[in-house]
């Protein structure tokens, strides 16, 4: 799945939906509040100080045009701050300054109305240097949505399409009336198609959500409901949509947003994407309706005029929150505008400096606790050494365990554990190992708190006994809605078994139940599903040979039901050998041959057979330890000893060191059969030969690319803040800024009482 850079979010006030806090707090509620909520506490205006402006845009290494200096008054109005903004943002964020005692109510106050006031500088800063420009370039990095943008060759910048004009910047907010939507307006010139449809989704989920929230409560009053509360692990990033992604439809061939404010007056089939809370009629939306309008009455957001108005669109409250939530984007858009700075300036030598100064700090590091490093491995945390002439790995581990009649049986072998006799009578048991079923484990992603499931549509493996019935996948909005995946995860891999949807809009599930054979089989043609060819393939045990080492090449699993004591001792009669214990092992075609620095590219073996056992093993292993855990367990070299089972560690070590990236085994243990997966593989040494190479931070999938990812989010936060700082400072003079403390005073006085 596609990543982008976490966005470098600005500080700007959205005015809280959540607006029955505001509502009931006497903390500020006083006599006379209508008005004292109204009153305009700080004003900012940059184009009042032209000197100040032009080191603005000095401090950003450009020149203010001439013809945009020369019409800052009719491109700039100054914008306001009311009281009531800054009680606002103090509820959403600062009472937690005050709560913690870090702060107090005075430096909080204080200390949010710079806030509000740096923001204002922001967006006034980026109108006027865009229209300076003449053009809108950002940072391809920090764009979430390119759609509406052209590539710069030879560059890292996206140049936003259409012309960028004093002219058409002021037509465009003259066509609109009321302060609030010429607002929009003038921030809707700066923005593509797909970023304004976002900023007015936003809006509106917010606004669904409190309604939602009011709704919910209602029904409560009513009469709840309640929920299942088993639960089955989810892999991370599941259901997770881009930060841009808005339900949308096309309409006389451009694409619009598929989604509305459901208000009870409307019908909700009219709302497109949007899917009503549970219980919910149209009686209980209305009354919901109501009491989200009475909010707003109390809080001075909408006039008597508008009380009952049924379309929410048509309130100047939503214009006023698409005004501040259109006012974000383009503050974030300059922060991506300014990184280009950044980029053409600093940004190779910096991050090879970064990935030189890890490989030293590692290199020292690697003899003490290796396998601590490898913990830590992520998309944001690479391990770039490991320890000379060891071998380490990961593995993947399916569990699938004895029941409650198998444990019994374990537990009445006549010998000691962990020696030849006792391997023998429980390998050979034909109640134990050879009776073990898989059973797929995600019952609880339909009839959990959450149902993750949807009908299968299109492209998808199909199970051995699922032939003509329904078949059922997971994570519709990650493979359907976005088309984005999930990562070092399939998708393709239905429920196993027979499901049938009851009236209750409940689940009776019937799962196959399948034996060690069946599952190998299983694993290996969804492997080769996923893959696209043949490539998963392997051997049972066949005993030992000539040499007495043992050996993997029979086409059944008869000789390892069949062993003997005498099996699982070494050729010095004394020690014993845990190969005995591997029933089989297997090797997925090409993994080997894919370099590491792009064993996580899309379309490689490697990364197809990964997320494939991945997939596998969140449906069938009980083992949940290993779920969610990157790359699985770590496994130290073969020299020492781990943590695991002497069965599992065997089998893990030797196909880490002897077999190598894309090995597999089926091994049994106490716990029943363990089917390990190696997923990746250090020969010691640095692990990627080419370093970071920054011409190749764009492939997406390659550790360059995730190192990238990893560290420019930093340094574009701590460039882009030192440049706004910079320029903040210079501009918040009293030409540009005029506070109103008199009007705010009650509030620094809070302390006092």
């Amino acid at each position: 799945m596609k990543k982008k850079l976490v966005k470098i979010i600005s500080i700007v006030l959205a005015l809280a939906f959540s607006v029955g806090l505001m509502a009931g707090c006497d903390l500020f509620i006083g006599v006379d509040s209508t008005k004292d909520m109204q009153q305009v506490i700080a004003e900012v205006n940059i184009g009042s100080d032209q000197e100040a402006l032009s080191d603005a845009f000095e401090a950003l290494g450009a020149e203010l045009d001439s013809g945009v200096a020369s019409r800052t008054d009719d491109i700039l109005s100054t914008d306001e701050i009311y009281k009531r903004d800054l009680i606002a943002y103090f509820i959403t964020y600062g009472y937690s300054y005050v709560s913690s005692g870090n702060y107090t109510y005075a430096e909080t106050f204080e200390l949010l109305l710079d806030a509000l006031i740096s923001s204002k500088i922001n967006a006034q800063m980026a109108v006027l240097y865009y229209l300076s420009e003449g053009e809108v370039l950002v940072d391809r990095d920090n764009t979430d949505s390119h759609d509406g943008y052209t590539p710069v060759e030879g560059s890292d910048a996206l140049r936003m399409n259409g012309e960028v004009t004093v002219d058409g910047y002021l037509s465009a907010m003259d066509a609109a009336e009321g302060s609030d939507a010429k607002a929009v307006a003038g921030y809707r010139y700066f923005l593509t198609d797909d970023e304004a449809n976002y900023a007015t989704y936003v809006v509106m989920r917010s606004i669904n959500n409190t309604i939602d929230t009011y709704e919910q409560d209602i029904i409560a009053e009513e009469g709840g409901d309640t929920s299942s509360s088993d639960e089955r692990t989810i892999p991370e990033g599941a259901n997770v949509l881009d930060d841009t992604y808005y339900p949308s439809r096309t309409e006389n061939g451009s694409k619009v947003i598929d989604y509305g404010v459901y208000t009870g007056f409307n019908n909700v089939s009219d709302c497109g994407d949007y899917e009503k809370v549970d219980g919910s009629t149209t009686y209980t939306r209305t009354r919901a309706y109501a009491r989200f309008l009475n909010a707003l009455r109390q809080n001075n957001l909408v006039s008597e005029e508008e009380s009952n108005a049924y379309d929410v669109t048509a309130l100047d409250y939503f214009q006023m929150e698409l005004k501040t939530q259109m006012q974000g984007m383009v503050i974030n858009k300059f922060v991506a505008t300014i990184n280009l700075g950044m980029t053409e300036t600093l940004e190779e030598q910096t991050l090879q400096n970064i990935y030189s100064q890890l490989v030293t700090n590692q290199t020292v590091g690697a003899q003490s606790s290796f396998t601590s490093t490898m913990d830590s491995a992520s998309d944001t945390s690479f391990v770039l050494y490991s320890p000379e002439d060891h071998t380490y790995g990961y593995v993947y581990n399916i569990l699938l365990p004895f029941d409650a009649d198998q444990n019994l049986t374990l537990s009445e072998i006549p010998f000691t554990a962990g020696t030849k006799e006792y391997y023998a009578a429980r390998n050979s048991n034909p109640e134990l190992l050879r009776s073990v079923e898989a059973t797929d484990q995600r019952a609880a992603w339909f009839n959990g708190e959450t149902d993750y499931s949807y009908l299968a549509e299109g492209d998808y493996y199909v199970n051995a006994a699922n032939v003509g019935r329904d078949n059922y996948l997971f994570f519709e909005d990650s493979y359907v809605t976005s088309d984005d995946g999930i990562d070092r995860y399939a998708g393709k891999y239905p429920y196993n078994g027979a499901v049938e949807k009851q009236e209750d809009d409940a689940y009776k599930l019937t799962p196959e139940k399948i034996n060690i054979d069946e599952f190998i089989t299983e694993m290996q043609a969804y492997i080769n599903y996923v893959a696209g060819a043949d490539v998963a393939s392997g051997s049972y045990y066949s005993g030992k040979d000539a040499s007495g080492n043992a050996s993997w090449t029979a086409s059944t699993g008869d000789a390892f039901y069949n062993v003997t004591a005498s099996d699982f001792l070494k050729a010095d009669g004394r020690t014993i050998d845990q190969s005995a214990n591997i029933y089989y092992k297997g090797s997925v075609a090409g993994v080997a041959d894919v370099s590491k620095a792009d064993y996580l590219c899309d379309g490689t073996v490697s990364y197809k057979a990964l997320s494939a056992v991945n997939e596998l093993m969140f449906a069938y292993s009980t083992d949940t330890g290993c779920l969610n855990d990157y790359y699985g367990y770590s496994i130290e070299s073969i020299e020492t000893a781990t943590k695991f089972v002497k069965e599992f560690e065997y089998a893990a070590q030797d196909l880490i060191k002897n077999d190598g990236v894309g090995s597999y085994a089926v091994v049994a243990t106490d716990y029943g059969w363990h089917i390990i997966y190696v997923t990746f593989v250090f020969d010691g040494g640095l692990t990627y030969a080419d370093g970071f190479v920054y011409g190749d931070r764009h492939e997406e999938g390659t550790f360059s690319y995730y190192f990238y990812q990893a560290n420019k989010q930093s340094l574009a936060e701590n460039y882009a803040s030192d440049r706004q700082s910079e320029y903040d400072k210079l501009l918040n003079t009293d030409g540009s800024v005029k506070r109103y403390e008199d009007r705010y005073s009650d509030l620094l006085s809070m302390d006092e009482e």
